[in-house]
């Protein structure tokens, strides 16, 4: 039995991602993922408001009742009006993508009533944001955004990666978020070509043995095959 699954992601470099890396995957398990940024504009970057997020997802669940529905947005810059967020910052960090995930449930739960399945809806906040997952490989990382020269690159990237451990807990800071951190190694990085070369060369595999919280998602994820 195949199973298919609709993803409502945050732009064009998650979009990619999961239709590059993730839909291939799953594929092999018959789960048929199509990821889309939907009616917001392409080149908008940035989490939208809950608001517009809910509009939107809204429409997946019951556009096409059949379908299983997942998100992945960045904790990063996320607006304090999605559910969970303002508590999320108080929170252990393993319970703050958590907190927001299961927002995300009771509101769509309370907006759209009895007309779905609630298991049919699988939320997915990145911590902090995408391009934490780069620092899985911090060699790969520099090898492909690596500017100038990439052995430099490597090196800083190698020496954040140690200093601050999992990829998932590098900080959200607007100076020093994931991304802010590539740019001031990488002036060139373009998030959309690099990080998704990147992420490709470092593979799902070691991507999920790195980051428990995207691991746990891609659990769920292939779980439909078995009906849940």
């Amino acid at each position: 039995m195949s199973v298919r699954l609709l993803a409502l992601v945050e732009g064009q470099t998650e979009e990619q991602f999961c239709n590059r890396l993730i839909a291939p995957f799953l594929s092999k398990r018959c789960i048929y993922l199509s990821a889309t940024t939907m009616g917001r504009l392409r080149a908008v970057a940035g989490v939208p408001s809950w608001k517009k997020a809910e509009k939107e997802l809204r429409q997946l669940l019951l556009g096409d009742r059949e379908s299983n529905v997942t998100t992945m947005f960045d904790y990063y810059g996320m607006p304090r009006d999605w559910p969970g967020r303002a508590d999320a910052d108080n929170k252990p960090h393993p319970e703050k993508a958590s907190a927001i995930e299961e927002g995300m449930r009771t509101k769509l739960q309370e907006a759209v009533g009895k007309h779905w399945r609630a298991e049919r809806f699988i939320p997915y906040v990145q911590m902090h944001e995408f391009e934490a997952l780069l620092f899985t490989k911090p060699e790969v990382l520099g090898a492909v955004s690596g500017g100038s020269r990439d052995g430099d690159a490597v090196r800083r990237f190698r020496e954040i990666a140690d200093r601050l451990g999992p990829p998932e807990e590098i900080d959200d800071s607007k100076a020093t978020a994931p991304s802010k951190r590539i740019v001031r190694v990488a002036p060139g990085y373009e998030k959309v070509a690099h990080g998704v070369i990147a992420a490709e060369k470092i593979g799902l595999g070691s991507i999920r043995s790195a980051c428990p919280n995207f691991d746990a998602w891609m659990r769920k994820l292939e779980a439909l095959a078995d009906g849940g």
